[in-house]
């Protein structure tokens, strides 16, 4: 038996080590997954950034062109000079005008900027170039380090106009500042697999294949060499991971994690396709699997930022000269984003795709969920389970697509920690100058208060109406009724017992004792007594309904379980009105558990709302179709004479006056969705102070 017990220790140990070696691998699997994701990232915002340089590059260029065109030479050096010192950031060198035959006619830049594009001037001037675009690429060394330079050409009447880029400066502004993980960096190949920019500058100007194999021949190389054969130099975006030597200062064979990505660029000439890849060990992964989504979060909001600049600039460029007029732009620019970002609303821009690509701090207040959390995604799930959300946003998309708005459309939504809320939406269509769509905005409002508030003033003005009607009705009912009761009562004593004449005025008695019964029910709904100065104890309404339901509970088949503090303050009311409240809503949870029974479930609590108390069932639960109506008086699911009708609405009242609040949550049978079918009733009663307490007593 020892022996048995002790190799089933064994094996138990072993299989327990074995799961956790087979988890410890796949969550480093996840962990690698998600770290490269991560470096996909950088390396499409890296992408996207080298195509905004090129861009300020080519609208720089285009700007001169233009200025050429409408005014002719004159103040020509001004333009120019002007161009090369915005776009001199980004990599732009020397500029140069050349006629049909390629010869320069001005140039502007350095001398030796304008010396390199000296013998440019043909390749420009082709009679089919049309359009900016980048020639082929060159290396040059300059103070001993190697440089890629190109040439962007720019048509123009009788000539051309040439630009001198220093490639390797416009992308190592980018890929220097690029960190993946605690030392990982970031590279730029061309189509024929030339690094235009690496940590190691070593590398600038070579061919990728022969000077990775050239530094360490013994090291096999081919997975690197079929992602760049393959995937990058075909334009293709992915990850993967390959066998390196080294890692900046780092000697010695390693596994990489690669994340590539294309550079999309109008510049780049048809064909030609640059790709970039963040590259980083794969024994820091864990290290920066907590700080990348930091870094991620900076560097899409630096990009954001960067292109926002970018547009607001190039778009004052075209349509003003004036630096006046570009500096009152920017300032309204700045005081419409801060207005964005100080609403209460949210303010949210999606795309065509109904995806989320702003998300402001209203947002973040009314649906709990941050930017880093929406972006990206659609609205499914701010909406509950129980509303078809496909259903609901496609008719919205509609109506946006049909009218260009949507104002005022009243929803319910879900927020991050399962609240629901009644929003406000009012959707745009957003266009480009073109025309085409280009996403929407929506200004949503959370009107939850809004809604509950006129809701609670309409019944409470419903049940003020029904009151005085039930009060009437009842005193007229009251007195032909007692009269039947005193006859009634005579005609019983002068039959003998047993006859068939005293069987049927007993059967008369009991109808009309029921009938009184709902006169009185009607009253007290009619009559709820301020008793504003009495307080009560939660603890012993709630403790007395339950020992007094002992026996119902019993011979209904309910189990009870309750969670009661201690003690709980004191709150404001009527203690036989407040005991009222509590018996019907658990006479109402027991009915709603029958004929199978079920689970009575009584909770109280208190915190700085007040006091709290719920009653729970598992019985049929309310369908939705009925909710709005629950507290209307003399509305009841229950059979014909079974009840009034009036239960809810005189809980409703009670709690009211005394400045308290009640509501509920149900799942109906047969609409749960799998869910378990039941209710819960929540009251909320004010803590009476102790000076209060003081004055009434």
């Amino acid at each position: 038996m020892a022996l048995l017990s002790s190799t089933a220790f064994v094996l138990a140990t072993g299989v327990a080590l074995y799961l956790v070696y087979q988890n410890a691998r796949v969550m480093v699997a996840r962990i690698s997954d998600d770290f490269n994701e991560q470096q996909l990232i950088l390396a499409r915002q890296a992408a996207a950034q080298i195509d905004g340089r090129l861009r300020v590059i080519a609208l720089e260029l285009g700007g001169v062109q233009k200025y050429l065109r409408v005014a002719g030479d004159a103040h020509l050096s001004f333009a120019v000079e002007e161009a090369l010192e915005r776009g001199g950031p980004a990599g732009m060198r020397a500029v140069a005008l050349v006629d049909s035959a390629g010869w320069h006619t001005r140039s502007w830049g350095t001398a030796e900027a304008t010396t390199v594009l000296a013998g440019s001037g043909p390749q420009c001037v082709s009679p089919v170039a049309t359009e900016t675009r980048l020639g082929p690429l060159a290396v040059r060394t300059v103070d001993g380090h190697p440089v890629v330079e190109s040439v962007l050409c720019s048509p123009v009447p009788g000539g051309a106009l040439l630009a001198l880029i220093d490639v390797s400066h416009l992308i190592s502004g980018i890929t220097e500042g690029i960190r993946s993980g605690r030392t990982g960096y970031a590279w730029v190949i061309d189509d024929k697999g030339t690094f235009l920019a690496h940590s190691d500058h070593d590398f600038v100007g070579r061919n990728a294949f022969a000077a990775r194999h050239e530094r360490r021949p013994y090291i096999s190389f081919s997975a690197i060499d079929s992602i760049m054969k393959d995937r990058m130099l075909r334009g293709d975006e992915g990850t993967g991971t390959y066998a390196s030597g080294w890692h900046r200062g780092v000697q010695g064979e390693m596994a990489k994690l690669i994340a590539y990505s294309p550079v999309r660029s109008g510049a780049v000439p048809s064909g030609a396709v640059w790709s970039v890849a963040v590259v980083a060990p794969t024994a820091e992964v864990a290290e920066a699997v907590h700080h990348i989504y930091v870094r991620q979060l900076l560097t899409q909001g630096a990009v954001l930022a960067a292109l926002v600049v970018f547009a607001v600039t190039a778009s004052l460029y075209q349509r003003r000269l004036s630096r006046a007029l570009r500096a009152h732009v920017d300032r309204q620019q700045e005081y419409i984003s801060s207005m964005l970002q100080s609403s209460v609303d949210a303010i949210i821009f999606v795309d065509n795709e109904n995806r989320v690509q702003a998300w402001n701090r209203g947002a973040e207040h009314i649906f709990g969920y941050t930017a880093d959390e929406m972006v990206g995604r659609t609205f499914h799930q701010l909406v509950p389970p129980e509303i078809d959300a496909d259903e609901e946003l496609e008719r919205i998309q509609q109506e946006v697509n049909e009218k260009g708005y949507v104002r005022h459309y009243v929803a319910m939504r879900q927020t991050k920690d399962g609240r629901r809320i009644t929003i406000d939406l009012s959707r745009t269509l957003v266009r480009q100058r073109e025309g085409n769509p280009l996403g929407s905005v929506s200004i949503i409002r959370d009107i939850s208060e809004k809604v509950e508030m006129d809701q609670r003033m309409y019944s409470t003005e419903k049940l003020a109406s029904i009151g005085t009607l039930a009060a009437g009705v009842a005193h007229e009912i009251n007195n032909p009724l007692a009269i039947i009761l005193g006859f009634a009562d005579l005609l019983l004593e002068r039959l003998p017992p047993g006859s068939q004449e005293h069987e049927d005025v007993k059967l008369i008695l009991h109808n009309a004792n029921h009938a009184r019964k709902v006169v009185q029910d009607i009253l007290g709904f009619a009559r709820v007594t301020e008793g504003l100065g009495d307080t009560s104890d939660v603890l012993a309404a709630i403790e007395t309904v339950l020992i007094v339901s002992g026996s119902t509970f019993s011979t209904r088949k309910v189990t009870v379980s309750k969670e009661l503090p201690h003690e709980l303050p004191r709150v404001r009311g009527d203690p036989r009105e407040l005991q009222q409240v509590v018996l019907n809503l658990v006479s109402n949870a027991v009915a709603a558990m029958q004929p199978d029974g079920g689970s009575l479930r009584v909770r109280a609590w208190q915190d700085e709302g007040g006091v709290h108390f719920t009653v729970a069932d598992t019985g049929v639960g309310i369908s939705e179709k009925v909710k709005p109506r629950i507290f209307d008086p003399f509305f009841t699911t229950k059979r014909v004479g079974e009840g009034t009708g009036l239960g809810l609405s005189l809980c409703y009242g009670i709690i009211t006056k005394c400045g308290g609040k009640i509501s509920f949550t149900s799942v109906a049978r047969g609409e749960s969705g799998g869910r378990p079918s039941g209710t819960i009733f929540t009251v909320t009663l004010p803590v009476v102070s102790a000076e209060s307490e003081g004055a009434a007593a």
